[in-house]
């Protein structure tokens, strides 16, 4: 590397400089590439560099998502994902070529990441299914300070990460786009902030249509082809509930009515922060059945602005955290926030709701809760 060009300036000069409104940024150090965030009012890069990141999916949200992230300078970046690029992908996700369709995304990703964009991050990806593979999930995790989830599995599998990062105490990221329109979620994993599941339910995931319900032979088949539904675990929860159920093979009344709603129960206390670590897979949830990409489309513009928007989302709430006095106090922080952008007038439009815990009807955080009272008395008893 050329001497004129310096990517641990913030260590090696002993940056840790927080530029404020009514201040002048020191001298700039020769050859700084980071220098123009860190002379930015309130931006702290030292608090950029210590971040240890995994993005789950680097798919149209996912691929900008990294980018920024590496052109930001964080410490390490764990990238995940099990497809591989079609044609279709090209028009928005910026990592891929024509020379890559039929390739591995998280394989090309992180080669074009460390030959065009790397600066001082260390890349580690993962070809595998996050389903699947939930015990890898668990390990990275455990690694990292953030979670950015851009997989479309949907409902109870952003309910698993959710739990997961709230039982680790660590951020949740989560974000969509299709057609004009941009989703942001963001939540802290501290334990008296809400979560994903305050403000969101799983219900859809465990319904059918009546169509749907119209050939029902065996439910174990039905499941898996109706919702990916596999896996010995998934079996062992089947049987129990047709047991306590006192059912051999349900109807289509009793599986809508009677089955269903208890398997929900089970999966979802399977999820729970007690339990979501313990897991070597996680096929027993159910996959959306959602609408597909190219029955609403997406271009570049709202995966690279929703992308760039989620980051931002991340950097602002760090650094708030970072110079808040008291890390419990994020009751103004708002935890999802949904824009619609418009080619034609530039208009936009933004929702949000506050980050307030709902313990009455959210089971994480109050499972999250019992495990701090169980951990806090514990605690008095070996000191006493």
């Amino acid at each position: 590397m050329s001497n004129i060009v310096e990517v641990n300036a913030t260590s090696k000069s002993n940056l840790n400089y927080v530029v404020s409104e009514d201040e002048q940024p020191p001298t700039e150090i020769h050859g700084d590439v980071f220098d123009r965030q860190r002379v930015m009012k309130n931006f702290n890069q030292s608090l950029i560099e210590q971040q240890h990141v995994f993005v789950l999916g680097v798919g149209g949200i996912g691929s900008s998502i990294a980018m920024s992230l590496v052109r930001l300078g964080v410490d390490t970046i764990h990238l995940l994902d099990r497809d591989l690029i079609d044609a279709s992908n090209l028009n928005r996700q910026i990592l891929f070529s024509l020379l890559d369709v039929g390739k591995s995304k998280v394989e090309i990703a992180a080669q074009h990441l460390k030959e065009q964009h790397n600066l001082r991050t260390n890349i580690y990806h993962y070809h595998l299914d996050a389903v699947t593979n939930w015990f890898t999930v668990v390990d990275i995790a455990k690694k990292c300070t953030v979670i950015f989830n851009n997989i479309d599995y949907v409902a109870v599998f952003d309910y698993a990460v959710n739990s997961l990062c709230k039982s680790l105490g660590i951020i949740y990221l989560a974000g969509s786009t299709y057609a004009n329109n941009i989703e942001i979620n963001l939540f802290s994993g501290l334990l008296n902030d809400s979560c994903w599941a305050c403000n969101n339910s799983t219900n859809d995931s465990f319904k059918f249509s009546m169509k749907e319900l119209e050939n029902i032979n065996n439910i174990q088949l039905f499941l898996k082809e109706m919702t990916s539904i596999s896996g010995e675990q998934s079996q062992l929860i089947i049987n129990n509930c047709l047991n306590e159920l006192n059912l051999n093979q349900p109807s289509p009344s009793e599986l809508v009515t009677l089955f269903m709603p208890l398997y929900q129960k089970k999966v979802l206390e399977l999820l729970l922060p007690e339990f979501i670590q313990r897991h070597q897979s996680i096929e027993f949830i159910p996959k959306d059945r959602s609408f597909p990409t190219r029955t609403v489309g997406s271009w570049i513009g709202v995966c690279v602005s929703g992308a760039c928007l989620i980051v931002n989302t991340w950097i602002q709430f760090i650094m708030k955290m970072k110079n808040s006095t008291s890390n419990t106090n994020t009751s103004s922080f708002h935890n999802w926030n949904q824009l619609n952008l418009s080619m034609f007038d530039g208009g936009y439009y933004t929702a949000g709701f506050p980050n307030e815990q709902n313990l009455q009807y959210c089971s994480i955080c109050s499972n999250m809760k019992q495990i701090a009272e169980q951990n806090s008395h514990l605690e008095e008893d070996v000191l006493t």
